[in-house]
């Protein structure tokens, strides 16, 4: 099961310029290793990342034009595989095969320390090819620009999405590469609501171009599916099923930018995995205090810390603007003005980790009944902090200010 999805991720043009030194084909079984030969080929000759039906065309056709038709159904029977196997886990492999890759050159220079026991004399220059042979660890550059002009360009990015609240865009701009964005409020206040408006609202991220994913852990992922064609159609369901072929066409202009995923026990691994194999511009998480992380922890605030402290890093190791959903403490009950520290279990560090944070309010017993409030309690992106009132539209999962 590695080594197939070691296939998928090798795919990746980052990850395998990164662990081609180590990755051989004899470390493949039962015909795997033709996989490494033309994906090592085809890496060399293409700047980009591959797809297994690229790969095929790539082995059948172009390096290996001659298999027999016996060779070729052998080949796509293990690509299905490869295919059906479950999303790997890029951080866990990628251990596995410096693992794999120390041991065997441990076991090379063990052989040559053999023969120098049994007086080989050369044997002392033939570990020093051995040695020699390796590729060291690349040292990245992680200095940053003082190129005015490259420095505004990196700026641009962390703020590329703009937020689709009038006030919201003027006072905030958006989110970009590497931000960490928690949305909050109490159960059944609208936080859902509230980024399914700033994906799929007039003028939101999915308009904008963004490549968006949701990995949905809180409702079923079907319902929020409706919930996002609600909002950009501007039809609840009763309208849209009179008047489908409408709701189809328009929805048809932005449906290829978002895709969700029901993610029930997911871990900060399987998100590392999905980031590194799909590359979303935007990821939702709702909720992210319900992803397991890996490890043993005495304490609960303890796994959220460590949550919160690997979603950030996923963000900037990933060039991902990730929005993080999740929920109010009881101190936000039946308030429009909120805070960060009314967070649930906000004393664990949570806060720390946020590029901006936004609270959405509610206050039952006082106007109208779609009242809410959204605040801007920490702001790393133009340091503005306050509270923008509107309305929410429940049936749409709209917000108009």
């Amino acid at each position: 099961m590695i080594e197939k999805q070691l296939i998928q991720l090798l795919l990746n043009k980052n990850f395998y310029e990164k662990h081609k030194g180590k990755v051989s084909k004899t470390m493949f079984t039962n015909g795997a290793g033709s996989f490494f030969d033309s994906i090592e080929r085809a890496h060399n000759e293409y700047d980009t990342d591959l797809t297994l039906d690229e790969l095929e065309t790539l082995h059948t056709d172009k390096y290996n034009p001659a298999l027999t038709r016996t060779a070729r159904s052998n080949f796509k029977l293990l690509l299905d595989e490869v295919r059906n196997e479950p999303q790997p886990k890029g951080k866990i492999i990628s251990d596995i095969v410096t693992a794999i890759h120390k041991r065997n050159l441990a076991h090379k220079i063990a052989l040559v320390a053999t023969e120098i026991y049994n007086g080989k004399d050369e044997g002392f220059n033939d570990i020093r090819k051995i040695l020699d042979t390796q590729e060291e660890e690349p040292i990245e550059d992680n200095s940053i620009t003082t190129n005015i002009d490259e420095l505004m360009k990196l700026v641009d990015v962390t703020t590329k999405w703009k937020f689709n609240l009038p006030t919201l865009h003027e006072r905030v701009t958006g989110i970009g590469e590497g931000n960490l964005t928690i949305i909050f409020a109490r159960p059944e206040t609208g936080k859902t609501a509230f980024w399914i408006n700033l994906v799929a609202g007039m003028d939101g991220f999915a308009s904008q171009g963004a490549n968006i994913h949701a990995l949905i852990n809180e409702e079923p992922a079907v319902r929020t599916q409706m919930r996002l064609i609600n909002a950009w159609t501007g039809l609840d369901r009763e309208e849209i099923q009179e008047n489908m072929d409408m709701a189809t066409q328009k929805w048809d202009e932005i449906r290829q930018n978002i895709k969700l995923f029901d993610t029930v026990d997911w871990s900060i691994d399987d998100i590392d995995s999905h980031l590194a194999i799909h590359k979303p511009d935007i990821l939702v998480i709702d909720q992210l205090d319900k992803i397991n992380v890996g490890g043993a922890f005495a304490r609960n605030d303890e796994k959220l810390r460590a949550i919160y402290t690997g979603t950030r890093e996923l963000a900037k190791r990933r060039n991902c603007s990730i929005i993080a959903i999740s929920q109010a403490s009881a101190d936000a009950h039946n308030k429009l003005e909120i805070s960060f520290d009314m967070m649930e279990n906000s004393k664990t560090g949570k806060a720390a980790e946020a590029d901006l944070i936004i609270g959405v309010g509610k206050r039952s017993d006082l106007g109208e009944a779609s009242e809410r409030s959204i605040c801007v309690s920490k702001n790393k992106i133009t340091g503005w902090h306050g509270t923008i009132h509107c309305n929410i539209n429940d049936r749409l999962s709209r917000y108009v200010v």
